[in-house]
């Protein structure tokens, strides 16, 4: 990973557990070696295995530190690391948990080009990793990210601790509140809460792309044609990773239209689904996972991979479905020879990706945040890391899901596929003035207990 040269403290863990990743992954965290303590724990967070918690913490009634027994800590061994504890302990599941929690932070803090302080460390030094309770579910809260669990189709109990996107998801959120801070608690609204979710989403991904193993079987999966399939919505299909089977959808603004949040904080759905923030994200997801494979595509052909009459780009989806054999043939061909070429492709994009998500989340305020200001946002990143020409494409993927960002924008972003932003006119800059910065961010304490209130939501056990 980018930015990450010093060598630190090892752990295992596992990419997508029981999706067929059978054994974890060994990862090296930023905290150097021998300054990671039993538990683990660091100088900004501590793990603990409670034996009988009896319940999820429930701010501002019920907050950390947990004062009862609980299970013994993970032990590092005599060079400092925890890559050797086996994975059917206890102590594995604290690691795993601890682990992906700071692997989270690591990846981010190298996109934001900052250390990312807890939003409430004043009050609350170190976050407190609750390894696993009686809980049907997972959150995060002031001072703490809790894992539950929940049993399967199977009826097998799945540990949330385990499971990498649910902890990567909490942590985006601990991530956002301590980056974008809280609108005041009246002025909390469906895009703001919908956006959470998203971005949460989105840096459980992210950083699922971080994991070789996930790369290689990606591309492996797919032969390198993530275009293609992404236009007939197939790679969640193939692929075996959670987030990019929920980034993988097509899902416009028209589809979520009407839900919204009652006086009382609950839900409504004019189609009485039960619909929430989580649905109303999928839109934003979406665009941002298609204007990923917009980028990878892009480093396909400029590194000359695939031929020109070969780029699906600006084809209509019934040309794609008539052509998918052959340009799938030829991309596979072309992966069997250069598979090399296809995997740095794949990490310049997520690079680009993870940078403008990044801007985002240090420029976009959150009494004003809208989906089409948050894509006016990216955009305005997307041209200042050397994707200018392709701007126009990137904004179709936008407008294509119903969010509009060009009226946020200084000048006018034509739309259209194969043209070129007009450079004469400079980058896209946004109107707006951005967000004061992460010591704003933790302003307003009862704004994150009231945005919390209404993000509750059960997580997903594996099949």
């Amino acid at each position: 990973m980018r930015g990450l040269t010093t060598p630190g403290t090892r752990v295992r863990l596992f990419p997508n557990y029981a999706e067929g990743f059978v054994e974890p992954e060994v990862v090296e965290l930023s905290v150097p070696r021998g300054m990671t303590g039993p538990g683990p724990s660091d100088a900004s967070m501590y793990t603990v295995y409670p034996l009988h918690k009896p319940g999820p913490y429930d701010p501002p009634a019920y907050l950390p530190p947990y004062p009862g027994p609980v299970l013994p800590p993970a032990v590092p061994d005599r060079d400092g690391h925890f890559d050797h504890i086996p994975v059917d302990s206890d102590q594995f599941r604290a690691a795993h948990l601890y682990g992906t929690v700071r692997r989270t932070l690591d990846i981010w803090e190298n996109y934001l080009n900052r250390h990312v302080s807890w939003w409430d460390v004043g009050v609350v030094p170190r976050l407190e990793l609750v390894t696993a309770i009686d809980w049907a579910n997972a959150q995060s809260g002031p001072g703490f990210i809790e894992m539950g669990q929940k049993s399967n189709r199977a009826g097998r109990p799945q540990l949330f601790c385990l499971n990498y996107d649910v902890i990567a998801h909490e942590t985006g959120h601990a991530i956002l509140f301590s980056q974008i801070g809280v609108p005041p608690a009246d002025m909390i609204g469906v895009p703001f809460l919908a956006f959470h979710e998203s971005f949460s989403d989105l840096v459980a991904l992210i950083g699922a792309l971080h994991f070789y193993s996930v790369t290689v079987r990606l591309l492996q999966q797919t032969q390198g044609n993530l275009y293609v399939l992404n236009l007939v919505n197939r790679i969640g299909e193939i692929s075996g990773t959670e987030q990019i089977r929920l980034a993988d959808n097509t899902t416009v603004m028209a589809d979520v239209a009407g839900i919204t949040l009652a006086p009382d904080g609950s839900w409504i759905d004019p189609l009485g689904q039960n619909r929430n923030q989580h649905a109303i994200a999928a839109p934003l997801t979406g665009a941002i996972f298609d204007i990923l494979v917009e980028i990878y595509q892009d480093g396909l052909v400029a590194r000359r991979l695939i031929a020109s009459n070969y780029d699906p780009r600006g084809w209509t989806r019934a040309q794609v479905a008539a052509s998918m054999d052959r340009v799938h043939h030829e991309s596979a061909r072309a992966f069997a020879r250069f598979a090399d070429g296809f995997h740095a492709a794949l990490e310049d994009a997520r690079y680009v990706v993870g940078r403008c998500m990044a801007h985002v989340m240090l420029t976009i305020r959150p009494e004003t945040l809208t989906f089409g200001r948050v894509a006016a946002r990216f955009l305005e990143a997307a041209a200042a890391l050397g994707q200018a020409s392709i701007v126009p494409a990137l904004l179709d993927h936008f407008l294509w899901r119903g969010i509009d960002p060009r009226p946020f924008l200084m000048f006018v972003v034509p739309p259209g596929r194969r043209t070129r932003a007009d450079t004469g006119r400079g980058l896209p800059r946004v109107r707006e003035l951005p967000n004061p910065g992460p010591l704003y961010a933790g302003c307003d304490r009862h704004g994150l207990l009231a945005a919390r209130g209404h993000m509750r939501h059960p997580h997903r056990a594996e099949p």
